[in-house]
């Protein structure tokens, strides 16, 4: 028994006139009735009562099609997954970030792709920066998101975004009503900073602005966590100079200026190994291309 043969019993049972279905098959009546003959043999009962004027299902025949229906619309669902899944619409993405990089427009463009690829399943996981590439290189992470230039080998890197430095100060602070700061005018300031292995170009860049201002700043402490820094300086432990898009939906007592000497380099990156095969990164790729 095969699909044809059951295709061909569908037909038959809905049309009940094998010259009627012969003809929707595009094939002649005999080949038509050895099928049904086959079928009736290998079930062992009769699927049709045949007479001169008419041809009846039987009782058994009734439960065939009922079956058979069901089969016919399983494989065609069938055929439908394995197309998805052949084409990479369907499948497993495991992607990586370092925290700061859910500051960002990453959730809203990760949302979108979901939305696109329904059938993809977006599995995340928060690791620090040497970690991403470890599980990018041993095959256990398939994308990866950090906020500074890693340079891995055997890693694609691709910028997504970039953005510009902004002063984090605590609502009670006597610069917090100014509409821009000078990096000159924070020279006194005591500040919370990220580690910098954790942030090496936030870092970097942070002490770059101070440096061509003439001064070293006071880093009163370094943090590994975003939500660590915000908070000591919303307790007026001292400020921070962080990526500007750390303002959007924030709702600590901050205020958040931006600065004189506005310059994009704080970049958004997104990593991947261009051997791997998952079919779903493909799509992925493609999204963020646009």
């Amino acid at each position: 028994m095969d699909l044809r043969n059951l295709n061909y019993f569908q037909v038959l049972a809905e049309e009940l006139h094998f010259g009627r279905a012969a003809e929707r098959l595009n094939i002649s009546q005999p080949p038509l009735s050895r099928m049904i003959k086959q079928l009736e043999d290998e079930f062992g009962v009769l699927l049709f009562e045949r007479t001169k004027r008419k041809v009846l299902l039987t009782s058994a025949g009734a439960e065939l099609l009922v079956q058979t229906k069901q089969m016919i619309s399983q494989m065609a669902s069938i055929k439908k997954r394995l197309k998805i899944v052949g084409k990479g619409e369907s499948g497993n993405l495991r992607i990586g970030y370092v925290g700061a990089t859910m500051h960002t427009n990453l959730p809203n463009l990760l949302n979108s792709f979901h939305e696109n690829y329904p059938e993809i399943n977006l599995n995340f996981e928060e690791q620090p920066n040497l970690n991403l590439i470890q599980s990018l290189n041993n095959g256990t992470m398939d994308v990866a998101f950090v906020r500074t230039w890693l340079n891995p080998k055997n890693l694609e890197e691709k910028i997504i975004s970039t953005e510009s430095l902004i002063a984090v100060l605590p609502m009670k602070h006597n610069l917090s009503n100014q509409k821009m700061i000078k990096i000159k005018d924070l020279e006194n300031e005591n500040f919370i900073s990220f580690a910098r292995d954790c942030g090496p170009t936030i870092f970097d860049s942070f002490l770059e602005l101070c440096s061509t201002s003439g001064f070293a700043p006071k880093i009163y402490h370094q943090a590994t966590q975003l939500n660590s820094i915000l908070r000591l300086v919303e307790c007026g432990f001292g400020i921070s100079l962080l990526p500007e898009s750390i303002s959007e939906n924030n709702t600590l007592k901050l205020k958040f200026i931006p600065l004189h000497k506005k310059t994009k380099n704080i970049p958004l990156i997104m990593l991947y190994r261009k051997e791997n095969a998952n079919p779903s990164l493909a799509h992925f790729l493609n999204s963020f291309s646009n």
